[in-house]
């Protein structure tokens, strides 16, 4: 899959979860080979709460066209942790799109494909009538925090979690 087009998002099933589970994992080991230890399996994002996310329709996946495997995930609500209200938002909204656990599996990696995602959630968000994406993005990585700035999103704060610092960013549609 290289793509530069928004990809299509499709609601997560329960049948989907074995393969999310595997999808995520694979990202984690790839993200700890790289020195990046802000996700663990065993902690977060874990099991629970991606059964969760699906149950309650929040989980999107996308798949490759070639293979018909689950290349991404994203998470989309509006639920956001307490250290959020710590921001300066410029934007504002009572209800804004959170993004949450956007993970591309290492095998789909360097093609385009978290540019799709986010452009997909971007449009997503439009048709549900959002105004404002917020997401939070490790400080220690330099590749989801350039694709975010390329994307037009702005840092409007930090917050300190138990992995680390995460930038809180945020962009209007």
């Amino acid at each position: 899959m290289n793509t530069t087009e928004p990809a299509e998002l499709f609601p997560a099933s329960s049948s989907d979860l074995p393969e999310i589970f595997d999808l995520y994992k694979a990202a984690i080991a790839h993200l700890d080979e790289c020195g990046m230890h802000f996700w663990d399996f065993n902690r977060y994002p874990n099991a629970d709460d991606l059964s969760g996310d699906v149950e309650r329709g929040e989980l999107y996946c996308v798949h490759d066209s070639g293979t018909g495997r689950i290349a991404a995930c994203v998470v989309l609500n509006s639920g956001y942790d307490e250290q959020y209200n710590n921001a300066q938002w410029k934007y504002p909204s009572e209800q804004p799109l959170i993004v949450h656990r956007l993970c591309i599996h290492p095998d789909f990696q360097n093609r385009g494909l978290g540019r799709a995602v986010m452009c997909a959630t971007e449009e997503w968000g439009k048709t549900h009538d959002f105004h404002v994406i917020r997401l939070d993005a490790y400080s220690g990585n330099p590749a989801s925090l350039a694709l975010y700035g390329h994307l037009g999103f702005r840092k409007a704060g930090e917050a300190n979690w138990t992995k680390g610092m995460f930038w809180l960013m945020e962009k209007e549609i």
